[in-house]
This record gives C-alpha cells, structure tokens and sequence, in this order.
C-alpha cells in the first residue's frame, strides 16, 4: 500500500468550512444577517441546522423581519423521578379537577423575572452558562434541599426552598446579575420566597382534594436538579398555547394546517369571540396566522414551545436530598395578581399555622379499606369500524342481491358472522381486519402492563363485541362479557333508522365468548329515540352506578367496551363532574380514535373516583389510502 504522501501547503491557506461561525455560515448559505440572529437566538443557538430549517419553515411568517429580542428566564428544575412524580400529579389535577393556572408551567422553582437579550448578543448565554457552572463548584457539601408544603388563602399549594438552599442560590443569582451587567443587560434574581407551585388559582371548593393529592406525591430518595435557561417570543406572555392532536388539511385561503408536532397560540379571547368552535390562531412551526378547528387541538402548557439554550447540574447531593416538612405554613403575600405576576406573588411573610392540620385530621378520619386493592374502570373505544374505513358504500359492495358476503378489500373481514337478516348489518357492522388487529395489540399491551380484569361489559353493537373478543383473546382472559344495551351510544346518531342487534345467544352461537346468563340492566326498545344528550349522560351513569354497586363485595377491575362518547359518558358524572352541552360532547367524540382507552381508579378511604393516565401507551398509525392500479395504464 502506496505511504500518505507529505503535505506541502499549510492549513491557511485555504477556506474551512468548519471554521466559520453559525452566524457567518448562515450569512453564506444567503440569509440577511438580522434574519440569521433572530434564528439562532429563537433554536437556542444548537446549530446550523436548527436555525437554517427555522428560517425555512417561517418564509411566510409575517413576523420573521421583526427582530424584538426574546423573553429570558432561569427555572431550577428537578429531573428523574421526581420530576415524574411531579408531572403524574399535573396530569392526575387536570384530569380531575380541570385546568388551574399552574398548568401553564411545568414543574420549576423560578430563580428571576423575565429579560431580554438582544438577537446579536446570544453568546452571552454560554458565558453565564460558564460562569453558574465555576460558582457551583466553589459551593460546600449542602445536604438536603429542603422543601416545606403549604398554602395559601386557598388559592395556592406549593414548596418553599428551606435553607440553606436558600441562600446559596440567591447568591448565585446575585452573581450571575453582576455578569449580566457588565454586558448591559438588565436582569432582576427572584428576590421573594423561592417557591415550586403546585397549584394557583383554582377553585376553592377544589382545596381539599388538592391537598390530598399533593400530599400524595412520592418524593423520591434521591433527586438531581438542574438550571435551565429558557426562552420565549414576547407574545406567549398572555397567549394559549394549543397542542395538535388531529391533522387538518386546508379547505380555505384564511385556515391554517395542523400537522403533528405543531403548535398553535391564540389570544385566550378567542373562546368568547368564536361562534362555532373555530379559533384564529398562529402556527409556532411557521409563524402564519389563520382559522383551525378547536376540536382538534388540546390546551397545554406554554412551556412546550418555550426553547431551552442551555441547563447546568446542580452538585450532587446525599441520598435523601429533598425532605418534605410535613407542617403545612401559610404566607401573607403583599400583592395578589393575575397570572401575569404569577412569579412576583411570593413574598417572605409571617409564618403560622392554618387549618390544615385540622382538615387533614377529618380525612385522615374517614374509613378506610385498607386491606381492599383500588378498584379500576377501563372504558374502552371499539377498533375500526367496515362501514367507517369504506363509507356507507361497504354495505352495498360486501354484498349481493342474495345475501352473500363477498370481500372487495383486505382490510374487509375474510367472513362475517351468521346472521338471520343479512341487512341488518348495514346500521350493525363489523371490525375490519386492521380493527381486530389494533384490538389484539390493546389486549396485549393490558395484560404486558399487569391490569387485572375481572368483568366485562359490552354495547351490544356488534363492533363493540367483536373488539371486546379480539382484547381478551390476545389478554388471555377466560372472563365472559355482560351485553348491556344501556352501553350503546347516543341514540342521537341513529334517528330515525334503530338498528337491530344481535340477540347474545346468538352472538353466543357464533363462538364468541359472551355470558348468556347475564340479565341486561335495560332494554334497547326502552331508549326512548328522541334522547338528548343530557339523557344519554344519565343513562351511561345510571349503568356504571349499577355496575359498581353490583361488584362492590367482591371488587375487581371492570372493563367496558362500548362507543367514542363512552369514555366521558361514563366517567364525567362519577367524578362530581356536571353534564356536558352537546356542543362539548361533540367536541370529546371527535377526540377520541379507535381503541382509546381512559382510567378512572377508586379512592377506597374517600370512595371518589378520579381519572389517571391509563398504564398502556396510546396506539397510533398512518392511513393507508385505496390504491387505482389503473393509473399505471395511463398513457
């Protein structure tokens, strides 16, 4: 093999690449120099290949040529478990209880006010970075951060920061002010009780529950924290941010596309000022404004478009670094605000002891059942429907003027069960074959994450029976499921046309596994057709009141297989919860996709019910669209 052949000319002369900046590489690929800024400043200053597909993804953002510098601020964040815990209790108190101020946040302690920085000065990030970094290494073996649980006005519920914790960050944030100076950037360090809010501004009635529920989270042993700089566009100060839970395509010039990973913010106002469910709002991807459906995104935290430049470990800390104080304290704050001053509301105060203490005393006072597992209901939507995945046509198409069943598509069912009139199948379709698949995967993933099931209940709507089956099937459950009109869907959907189910025994007859003993809480004939929504609601509670009450003594897990307005019908007013309009109701439907699954556990000393994230993943999957062979015979 020939030797490397010595090099004559040196590295200087000639151009590296790798040598030039981010900004002076964006500035040769053709990007103005302001625009080039403005686009490292808002990525975080990551990289070139960040900040080039920023500015091509915000072409036609309005905005991109103004160059207001971005919102700055310093979050002490627990990471690990802790950090889980914390978000276990967000998820558990807005599921519960609905949406309270703190949810605009995610789990911080705040460490100063918001500040800007020019676009051009971005580097000075990493030099603060660097400086925060050299004082926690001058810092001394602390111990434990301690944490103090407590309340106020019943308007609040958080973590103080004890010491000396305490102190030593305030001191580092008086540091890094100094070094913000000297740039001539102005930033002020939290000068009040440094706090971690649990929840703000909710309502009163919901103190109680809170407070359980705070006391209830699980503090780790051992928890590492980190500073974060994060950063903002000016205009999320006072915005909603919307998360996309549905694509949307277009239909005219003034809408927006919702794709997945966007976000949109909007003007809060726009709630009041929208007439049909349609917001205007601005795409974070793009920075284009339009109309979008509502439906079709979920309000959530602004700190999910926030952008984190840079974060710094705090030094390790013994095992058992947070101590929760079990003594609750209330702080007189000097000034009570809206949101806006959330982070200026916290000020040192004096300490004394509310009725806390004497409202736990009553609960811890409550019988209990300890020696009683929390029972579980699972409400879960069927899989895919024929008559939905091919439209109304599927009917007319799968069969012919005799009757038989004739399959026009690999996604149609290889067969169908025996039927008396084969037109009934028109308003009572079955699974396609994608649906009993998306069913299996669901009644795997149940029984990979250990959910015991001890009774099932089904709408009698052949779907529902045909997913039910398919679920336990894969569980390997041996459990037989109740048929129970009282389980099918607003009738709402149907009028005038009802369709005609099978009978169980004769569902029975076709091998599936259902309980023919079972005596049906209702029967179909006794829905009245010209139900309202609201009746719908009443009958779906009625039937999970008599459901729990029946299985009670010897408890176990129930799981319901029934419709998309099933899981909120069912859990809405076992929750406390009132009745939704139809417009809501309407709104829950179209959120909710094949083999969507809620929680809601019992609390057996309180005897409520609450919803909790469900212990399987979500099931998602692309669309597979009709293929034309014919195309490729086009000339």
């Amino acid at each position: 093999m020939a030797a490397i052949p010595p090099r004559s000319r040196s590295r200087s002369s000639c151009s590296s690449y790798k040598e030039r900046s981010l900004l002076e590489t964006l500035q040769h690929m053709g990007f103005p120099k302001e625009r080039a800024e403005k686009a490292i400043a808002v990525t975080g200053n990551k990289g070139i290949q960040e900040a080039s597909d920023w500015l091509l993804s915000h072409v036609n953002d309005p905005d991109l040529d103004n160059h207001e510098p971005q919102e700055y601020i310093l979050y002490l964040t627990p990471t690990g478990e802790f950090l889980n815990q914390l978000k276990i209790f967000w998820d558990n108190t807005l599921q519960v209880l609905g949406w309270n101020s703190a949810h605009i946040y995610q789990p911080h302690i705040t460490l100063c006010s918001f500040f800007k920085i020019p676009n051009n000065k971005i580097k000075l990030i990493d030099s603060i970075v660097a400086t925060i970094t050299q004082e926690l290494q001058l810092w001394p073996p602390l111990g434990a951060l301690g944490l103090d649980l407590f309340t106020q006005s019943k308007n609040f519920i958080g973590y103080f920061v004890k010491s000396p914790y305490h102190q030593y960050i305030e001191q580092l944030m008086f540091k890094v002010q100094h070094e913000f100076l000297k740039a001539g950037i102005e930033m002020k360090p939290q000068m009040k009780q440094l706090h971690m809010t649990l929840a703000f501004q909710y309502d009163a009635a919901n103190h109680e529950v809170l407070m359980k529920m705070a006391h209830d989270i699980v503090i780790p042993s051992y928890t590492k924290w980190d500073i974060k700089v994060f950063s903002r566009i000016p205009t999320l100060k006072t915005a909603e941010v919307r998360k996309i839970i549905k694509h949307y395509k277009p239909q005219q010039e003034d809408e927006l596309e919702l794709s997945d990973g966007d976000f949109v913010y909007m003007d809060p106002e726009e709630h009041e000022r929208s007439p049909d469910g349609w917001f205007k709002g601005t795409s974070w991807r793009m920075g284009v404004s339009g109309f979008f459906p509502g439906n079709f995104t979920i309000k959530c935290s602004q700190m999910e478009i926030w952008t984190l430049h840079r974060f710094v470990p705090l030094p390790s800390l013994s095992p058992g670094n947070v101590l929760i104080d079990v003594g609750e304290r209330t702080v007189e704050p000097q000034v009570l605000s809206d949101i806006g001053d959330y982070d200026n509301l916290w000020v040192s105060g004096p300490q004394e002891v509310n009725d806390t203490r004497e409202l736990y005393a009553k609960v811890s006072k409550l019988p209990k059942a300890q020696s009683q597992e929390p029972r579980k209901l699972f409400v879960l939507r069927h899989a895919e429907r024929c008559d939905f995945a091919f439209f109304r046509s599927w009917f007319e198409r799968s069969f012919d003027s005799q009757g038989r069943y004739i399959r026009f598509n690999l996604n149609c069912p290889k067969s169908t069960v025996a039927r008396t009139n084969y037109n009934d199948f028109n308003k009572d379709c079955p699974l396609t074959v994608m649906g009993k698949e998306q069913a299996r995967i669901t009644g795997e993933a149940l029984r990979e994450a250990g959910e015991s099931i001890s009774y099932i209940y089904c709408s009698p709507a052949l779907r529902c029976v045909e997913t039910a089956q398919a679920v336990m099937t894969a569980y390997g459950s041996h459990v037989k499921m109740c048929i129970d009109p009282a389980l099918f869907e607003w009738l709402g959907w149907y009028k005038p046309h009802m369709p005609t189910f099978m009978t169980p025994e004769e569902l029975a007859d076709c091998g599936l596994a259902i309980d023919t003993t079972y005596t049906s809480s209702i029967k179909f004939d006794m829905i009245p057709v010209s139900e309202s929504v609201a009746d719908y609601y009443r009958r779906s509670q009625s039937f999970v009141n008599h459901v729990l009450k029946r299985t009670k003594q010897a408890g176990g897990n129930i799981l319901m297989v029934a419709h998309s307005g099933s899981l909120d019908a069912c859990t809405r007013q076992l929750r406390g919860k009132p009745i939704r309009s139809p417009e809501e109701f309407r709104n829950i439907v179209r959120g909710c996709p094949y083999c969507c699954i809620c929680s809601a556990v019992e609390d057996v000393g309180t005897g409520r019910w609450n919803l909790v994230e469900p212990s399987i993943p979500q099931l998602t999957h692309g669309a597979n669209k009709d293929f034309k062979w014919d195309i490729l015979t086009t000339t």
